[in-house]
């Protein structure tokens, strides 16, 4: 067994006196991009977006390019058909991801930037979120059961300097007759990781494991037993919303989802990549 192709991201947001800087970094064996902007911390508004290539296939030089069209952008919940319309012509599909990936952070900087958003106090932000998220994954599923109010999990109201950190990787370790890939994900509030085999062939799922190491509430948790349910299916027929449906829908983990649709993805650049 040896690793044979690996893929990193970090996205972090900082509030640096009245502006947020968000950047989002993404460095594989084959590329090295970051998608950075300027966001105000009130109105989630993009003040400065730019997209940064230092390594790529075909590129000889680092550059970076200001993104004009994503200027007066929420970067909030919604923006996703605004992302694709500016994004979608560049030539690098990577970019609209990278971007996501930082309004993502946004959003979860918004834990600490509640009274900037002009709400009255954590509560209201609590429910504002219960209200939001409802049935949308295994803890907004099961507000009934949880133990642990966000705010219990995180520990503190307030929070100063960089708000929020993500990274996330993927190793393909490569055997003679199937492929391992490992997944991480670990950030200011959650720690998850998986293991997929998959047939060097087709990419049939062999086994799926996934586990959840620290999140809002031990509830979260049992969404791993949803990983079960992806053995013998090809991911790379799939997508995400398919994906999703097996790994519990409303009851699983979007994390857990993140990282096995991330590594059907690994598992298909590194046959690309191999090919060529």
């Amino acid at each position: 067994m040896h690793c044979a192709y690996q893929r990193f991201w970090h996205s972090s947001v900082r509030l640096d006196k009245d502006e947020l800087v968000v950047e989002a970094t993404y460095c594989s064996t084959d590329q090295e991009l970051c998608a950075r902007m300027i966001v105000d911390p009130e109105s989630f508004i993009v003040r400065q977006a730019w997209w940064e290539v230092y390594r790529a296939p075909g590129e000889d030089y680092p550059r970076i390019t200001k993104i004009p069209g994503l200027e007066g952008m929420t970067a909030y919940f919604g923006c996703g058909k605004k992302l694709r319309e500016v994004l979608s012509p560049m030539q690098f599909p990577e970019a609209k991801d990278l971007f996501a990936e930082g309004v993502r952070g946004v959003v979860q900087s918004e834990t600490f930037l509640w009274e900037n958003r002009g709400y009255a106090g954590t509560k209201e932000y609590e429910n504002y979120w219960y209200d939001l998220y409802d049935g949308a994954c295994r803890y907004y599923s099961n507000t009934d059961r949880v133990t642990n109010k966000w705010y219990d999990h995180v520990g503190y109201t307030h929070r100063s300097g960089t708000l929020f950190n993500r990274m996330k990787s993927q190793f393909l370790y490569q055997r003679k007759k199937d492929a391992l890939i490992v997944g991480h994900l670990h950030d200011s509030f959650h720690s998850v990781a998986i293991e997929l085999e998959l047939e060097n062939g087709e990419g049939k799922i062999i086994s799926a494991k996934g586990e959840i190491l620290r999140a809002p509430d031990p509830v979260c948790a049992e969404a791993a037993v949803f990983m079960d349910t992806l053995k013998g299916v090809f991911p790379l027929e799939m997508g995400k919303k398919e994906l999703a449906i097996l790994l519990g829908g409303g009851n699983g983990c979007v994390h857990l989802i993140d990282l096995v649709f991330d590594g059907a993805k690994t598992f298909s650049l590194y046959r690309e990549r191999e090919k060529y």
